[in-house]
């Protein structure tokens, strides 16, 4: 038991001796951070700011030795802006998570204010910008050679943005500013020569943009009276231009209201031509039809006037025949017979005494043969 005691102090003696140690011998340098090591003496290599930059992990420290300066490597935001904006906007940082932070770089830092400048035609502008920046990736210890401390490149960032500010947009006229495109033209070249200025200090230039214009007030009542002026003219303009286009619009009503009148009396006459033609046209295919009709009536009386003739030829010639063929008939004895039967038939006697003497009516052939019967 004494000797797993033993074992354990000491263990724990050695992790803190290795704490110690580090604590001591070792400087850490955070995610996000970049480590200048100076080095005081000629003991180990060279006196003098170590041209290395340190990133994240554990470097040697060794007391009265290395001397350490560290600075934020992530990207830098300054805001030339109200102090009330600047106060709102490190509000809302506040709240975002560490991985946005990172993202957006560090909070916005107190800047000198809007940037005022005069505009070319005398009227005072002032900006509302935001920059973002940071250390030249390697060349830390070169800003530091340069700056010694943080506090001093920030400052010397300040105080660019605003000379590069004034310098470009300082030649654009007041009303110039209102023009998004001059704006952006101006930004860009604007962006070229900070971007050159800084590089010179080993800061390196990542975005500038301007957020919002402010003018004098007496240039703002002026822009107002100026904007009323022009939309009076152009309320008279187009009043102006809506009496012109009501008379047109009046003319073109006018000579469409002729022209359809026009087009009416033509489509009428043209109707009336139409319906004149179609009569005549008309009266002439009755007037043909009743003569092809008399016609074809005349030729249907003739061709049965001619068969009725024809007809009743034929039925003369039959009656003739027929006539001819009965004497031809009665001429036969059969004829002689036939006439006596009708003889006979027609006679109608009344009271007549006749002899018996001579007459004998039960012999029929004699009386038969009397009557002419053969």
């Amino acid at each position: 038991m004494k000797l797993i005691k033993i074992i354990s102090i000491l263990t724990i003696l050695s992790v803190l001796a290795v704490f110690l140690i580090a604590g001591t011998f070792l400087k850490r340098i955070a995610p996000g951070e970049v480590g200048v090591r100076t080095q005081q003496y000629d003991l180990i290599g060279k006196k003098g700011v170590v041209e290395i930059d340190y990133g994240p992990g554990y470097h040697r420290n060794l007391p009265l030795l290395d001397t350490w300066n560290v600075f934020d490597s992530t990207v830098q935001t300054t805001e030339f802006t109200t102090v009330e904006e600047r106060r709102q906007a490190s509000k809302i940082y506040s709240f975002l998570s560490s991985s946005t932070q990172r993202y957006l770089g560090s909070a916005p830092s107190v800047g000198p204010g809007q940037i005022e400048l005069k505009s070319k035609d005398g009227y005072t502008v002032r900006l509302d910008i935001t920059v973002k920046y940071r250390i030249k990736p390697g060349r830390a210890y070169d800003m530091y050679r340069k700056f010694n401390s943080e506090a001093r490149y920030k400052g010397i960032v300040g105080d660019q943005v605003q000379n590069t500010i004034r310098k470009v947009f300082g030649t654009m006229l007041t009303e110039e500013f209102y023009n998004p495109e001059v704006r952006r033209n101006k930004t860009e070249e604007s962006f070229e020569l900070l971007a050159a200025d800084l590089d010179r200090n080993y800061i390196e230039l990542v975005q500038i943009l301007i957020r919002d214009i402010g003018f004098d007030p007496s240039y703002e009542r002026k822009i107002l009276d100026k904007k009323l002026a022009d939309q009076d003219v152009e309320l008279n303009k187009s009043r102006a231009l809506a009496e012109e286009r009501k008379g047109e619009t009046n003319r073109i009503v006018a000579e469409t209201e002729a022209k359809v009148q026009v087009i009416s009396q033509e489509l009428r006459a043209a109707q009336l031509t139409i319906k004149a033609d179609t009569d005549k046209e008309i009266a002439q295919i009755n007037a043909d039809a009743r003569l092809t009709a008399a016609k074809l009536n005349a030729d249907a009386d003739l061709y049965a006037a001619g068969l009725e003739a024809k007809g009743k030829l034929l039925e003369r010639e039959a009656t003739a025949e027929g006539e001819r063929l009965k004497a031809v008939a009665l001429n036969t004895p059969g004829g002689a017979n036939l006439v006596a039967h009708d003889l006979i038939k027609e006679l109608r006697v009344g009271n007549v005494a006749v002899s018996t003497r001579d007459i004998d009516f039960l012999d029929v052939e004699s009386v038969i043969k009397r009557v002419g019967a053969k």
